[in-house]
């Protein structure tokens, strides 16, 4: 998600020491590898599809057995007060990296990752866009996925963070607008909040929501013209691109809105209509020239892939909905 800076510092604090008994009690089974093999990556799933051990963005979302027996975690997770989805404790070996990536996909058009560091040092550095900063254990950050971002773990430690996903409710975006600042010159603003430390309570039940519906069946209409018209203002702000190829693309943008407008109001959301989006969808013919978005200089063609035609179907959630 866009954020108006790299980075956010929320006002929360959690017991360092209790978060890592608990994430040292978990054995090297627990650690998955990475799902697109990145070294020294690996992962231990908390709220995934069904709560099974897969990477999966899409479905209802159940808190797995390893979050299960990890009574603070729960109580870190639950003190949002916020509707999670794909959460996850996420490990970088010693010496390792995240590779500068952005997140263009669905997913994160309206979420953003809570980063929790549990076990770190100083040489872990997150970049973002042109800064970075050192996540201190127990602090409470987000950051704008839109823009290129990684992570270096300069240290011979392993580094180990709590990540949480959220769309986050009006409390939480209040929340972030009254939160510190941090911007590219590494100033702060004063923040209008002070930290509050969320402690262990031994025995305390709670409840943490989870995601039950994450994707469309068959997106509407006015979401389709909504996140292609973002896309083509992004890409007109760019002043690299060039004007002849960029209007080609624009063209096959609105012909596939409108097309797509077309079958929902024949067929909303009935299976009758599925293979006719489906059709439509594959018979996109995507240029091969290259064009980029002003706001992170990414592919505004792998957007349109990534956020749209990858995204508007999801036929395999029939049933749940």
């Amino acid at each position: 998600m866009r954020l108006a800076t790299e980075f956010v510092r929320l006002p929360f604090v959690y017991d360092v020491e209790r978060l890592s008994q608990e994430v040292l009690a978990f054995s090297d089974a627990d650690w998955v590898p990475h799902v697109q093999g990145f070294a020294g990556n690996t992962a231990i799933p908390l709220i995934s599809l069904h709560g099974e051990a897969n990477d999966s963005f899409n479905g209802p979302m159940q808190v797995t057995p390893q979050l299960e027996r990890s009574p603070y975690i729960q109580q870190v997770l639950a003190s949002f007060d916020e509707v999670f989805g794909r959460s996850r404790l996420m490990g970088l070996g010693a010496g390792c990296a995240v590779p500068e990536h952005r997140d263009i996909n669905y997913h994160w058009y309206n979420r953003v990752r809570i980063h929790i560091p549990v076990l770190t040092n100083p040489e872990v550095l997150f970049y973002c866009g042109d800064t970075h900063v050192h996540m201190a254990a127990g602090e409470t950050w987000i950051f704008d996925s839109w823009k290129p971002h990684r992570v270096e773990n300069k240290s011979r430690e392993n580094r180990v963070h709590l990540v949480v996903d959220t769309a986050g409710s009006g409390s939480f975006w209040k929340t972030v607008a009254e939160s510190e600042w941090r911007c590219a010159r590494q100033t702060r603003k004063a923040a209008s909040v002070e930290d509050r430390f969320i402690p262990y309570e031994e025995g305390k039940a709670v409840s943490i929501l989870t995601e039950q519906y994450n994707a469309p069946l068959v997106m509407h209409p006015g979401e389709i013209d909504a996140l292609i018209q973002d896309i083509v203002f992004d890409m007109r702000a760019h002043p690299g691109n060039q004007q002849q190829s960029a209007m080609e693309f624009e063209n096959v943008l609105h012909d596939f809105r409108f097309q797509w407008r077309r079958l929902w109001s024949l067929y909303g959301q009935s299976p009758d209509g599925w293979p006719h989006y489906e059709d439509l969808i594959h018979s996109v013919r995507i240029p091969s020239t290259k064009l980029l978005l002003a706001s992170n200089g990414g592919s505004a063609i792998r957007t349109f892939s990534a956020r749209v035609l990858n995204a508007a179907l999801n036929t395999a959630l029939a049933q749940q909905y």
